[in-house]
């Protein structure tokens, strides 16, 4: 039985952290390395490890309402294996100890490529609701934005 862990995220984790991205490339473009690098130097996160290698990341912003998932992110050859929920479940533990009662999340709202529409499935699995869709959000390069949102019981 493999050993899995959450942890806070480390200055060190970064080389894992772009590696996951660098290999998910159905989900993130070659821009999203340099942001995820920059993302990570300023918000707070998590890291799950198998056995002490890290295989999934979430790093997450706090809103005045909220708490925002950013980047979340598993090593393709560990999903479906629970470590992206697990995650999930440690954002919501950091959103009580921040006094926040929702966990939102972003990601992109069109319903034509299959790698988003298993992350909204993800997403809807894990308990998030579809808030709102913005059809032209600029920071997505104009592409429709899903705004998904969890109500939790702290």
């Amino acid at each position: 039985m493999p050993n899995i862990h959450v942890r806070m995220k480390k200055k060190t984790d970064i080389i894992n952290i772009i590696n996951i991205i660098k290999s998910l490339t159905e989900w993130f473009t070659h821009n999203a390395v340099n942001h995820i690098a920059l993302d990570s130097e300023r918000l707070e996160g998590h890291v799950v490890e198998i056995d002490g290698a890290v295989r999934g990341f979430v790093l997450v912003d706090e809103r005045e309402c909220c708490i925002e998932i950013v980047w979340l992110a598993v090593d393709k050859e560990y999903h479906g294996r629970g470590l992206g929920t697990r995650l999930i479940h440690e954002v919501e533990r950091h959103a009580c100890r921040r006094g926040k009662s929702i966990v939102s999340v972003k990601t992109y709202g069109g319903s034509d490529y299959e790698p988003y529409r298993k992350t909204m499935e993800f997403y809807k699995k894990n308990g998030f609701k579809l808030y709102e869709v913005i059809e032209r959000y600029p920071p997505f390069g104009g592409q429709p934005a899903a705004i998904l949102v969890k109500p939790i019981n702290c």
